[in-house]
């Protein structure tokens, strides 16, 4: 038990790879604030925190030129580190004359996920979160096409109304005039975007064609680091954890959608209907965490920010279980139990679970202890119980401590 709690700690840790040290370096790529933009533009946002740095508005660098190779070395020598896509980010930046930049996680299922800018104030950032996450044009042609590879704002302008709004909506607020953007596949539905913005003036057809030039180059570096990524997964330093990608494992983001899953958790899927029920069970708060399900233990860990592939969001994975001696859990009836429970149900249930108390409970979701009170009457009725310790006896052994 111990042993597979510390290894999908050290997945986790491995694949997360922690944000802190990447973030005291993030002014590495010598970006420096030109007197010509706002006062509060040599801001960086992300995750929705405002971060000082340098930031530099000057005219491209030549592809022949040294330093564009030496930008480029220091995006090889940042794969699989937090800080490889705000590197990739500078090398486009060098590369186009631009006013600032983006990145953008995009999914077919989910909205955008501003993942880290260059030179935006934070006003911007939570204007866009407001305002234009469902008219992103940008979203919305990946939602549609799944389309990869290098695209301008002025361009998508001639393709539907959406891009019109966006236009008419983000452009002013943003005080942004044309957005040149590269779209690199990660896993499932998502991709990253990448975007450089001018205040003033369009992306000309150099411009394009300039990106379009380094794509493949930008492109490969970018798969380079998913295969890092996916490699932690598959290597840890304990030798007890053997290969990790043959375990059933699963990759949710912090909205609870799908990004990666094995075809052997597939298969465990298939296998033991008691599983996809308790992924609502875990307390979203917590680190490592363990639950019972028919066949397996489960363990979750989560992740921080600077995990590119689902940046918050959780790993999962399935260890078969051992001998049980202990008196058995009626696992078909708790998962179709759980299967019925509301978001505020499964909460409310898992902290209980946790050893929360009433007060405790309605603190942490910020809701009065009368709704608590409610919400557990209401999962009386539904496990068929009739006070807290009856559930504690229904479901207690599906939660280890």
């Amino acid at each position: 038990m111990a042993t597979d709690r510390r290894i999908c700690r050290k997945a986790a840790n491995a694949v997360a790879l922690t944000s802190k040290s990447g973030m005291q370096h993030a002014a590495a790529g010598g970006c420096r604030l030109s007197s010509s933009l706002e006062p509060n533009r040599g801001r960086m946002a992300r995750a929705g925190v405002a971060m000082s740095i340098e930031y530099t508005h000057s005219a491209s660098i030549k592809l022949t030129d040294e330093r564009w190779y030496q930008a480029l070395g220091e995006v090889a020598a940042s794969i699989g580190t937090p800080r490889f896509h705000q590197h990739l980010l500078s090398l486009f930046m060098k590369s186009v004359s631009n006013d600032a930049g983006w990145i953008i996680r995009y999914s077919r299922v989910s909205p955008p996920d501003v993942f880290h800018t260059f030179g935006v104030p934070q006003s911007v950032v939570e204007f866009y979160n407001d305002k234009c996450l469902h008219i992103d044009p940008f979203s919305l042609l990946w939602k549609n096409t799944a389309q990869t590879g290098v695209l301008t704002l002025s361009e998508l302008n001639k393709t539907n109304a959406e891009s019109v709004i966006y236009s008419d909506v983000f452009r002013p607020g943003a005080n942004v005039m044309d957005e040149l953007g590269m779209f690199f596949p990660t896993v499932g539905h998502c991709c990253f975007g990448l975007f450089l913005e001018r205040e003033r003036g369009f992306f000309s057809r150099s411009d394009i064609r300039r990106a379009e030039l380094i794509f493949p180059a930008l492109e490969g570096l970018h798969r380079s680091h998913l295969g890092v990524l996916f490699n932690s997964l598959q290597y840890t330093e304990d030798s007890e954890a053997g290969d990790l990608t043959s375990r059933p494992t699963l990759i949710r983001d912090h909205r609870k959608f799908d990004v990666f899953s094995n075809n052997s958790w597939k298969q465990a899927l298939e296998e033991d209907e008691t599983i996809l029920p308790l992924l609502e069970a875990f307390d979203p708060i917590r680190g490592v965490q363990s639950l019972y399900s028919r066949d397996y233990i489960l363990t979750s860990d989560a992740f921080d920010r600077g995990f590119s592939l689902a940046p918050g969001g959780r790993i999962f994975m399935l260890q078969p279980r051992g001998s049980r001696q202990e008196e058995e859990v009626d696992q078909h009836r708790a998962a179709e139990i759980l299967a019925t429970l509301t978001r505020r149900e499964r909460d409310i249930l898992s902290l209980t679970m946790n050893g929360r108390s009433t007060g405790q409970i309605a603190q942490h979701l910020e809701i009065s202890k009368g709704t608590v009170k409610n919400c557990k009457l209401r999962l009386y009725r539904k496990a068929g119980v009739s006070a807290e310790r009856d559930l504690i006896r229904m479901f207690g052994k599906l939660f280890i401590p």
